[in-house]
């Protein structure tokens, strides 16, 4: 009877972890064109341009317990991380994405995440 209380106790702390246990991720489109910098492209032909295709970019937050550890994940800094890697200031069909996951008072992440492909419209 004692091993039955056992088990029924963890069973029910494993069950109620397994839904407090929360993650999601979210699809916010496919875009044409996504910058977060000043461009002329009245003056530019982006079909002509060279481009660095399927770059990816990122911006994670973490929480450790239910705290965030510096500054919140933005789409910004996700963007900015892509044109960096691909050495340009336009993304062109691109797809953003936002995803989270948090283990109640332990540990959890919160990410923007954009995929696309970047071209330098400015020549310096």
């Amino acid at each position: 009877m004692k091993h039955t209380k056992y088990i029924l106790f963890f069973s029910f702390i494993a069950f109620t972890y397994t839904f407090l246990l929360g993650g999601c991720a979210i699809n916010h489109g496919k875009f044409t064109v996504a910058s977060d910098k000043i461009v002329r492209l009245s003056e530019f032909e982006l079909d002509k341009a060279d481009r660095v295709k399927g770059v990816e970019g990122k911006d994670v937050t973490h929480i450790i317990i239910a705290f965030p550890i510096g500054s919140m994940a933005t789409i910004g800094g996700a963007i900015d991380d892509a044109l960096e890697k691909g050495d340009g200031d336009v993304m062109t069909d691109v797809t953003i994405e936002q995803w989270f996951f948090y283990i109640p008072y332990i540990y959890g992440q919160a990410n923007w995440y954009v995929k696309g492909d970047v071209v330098k419209t400015r020549k310096n």
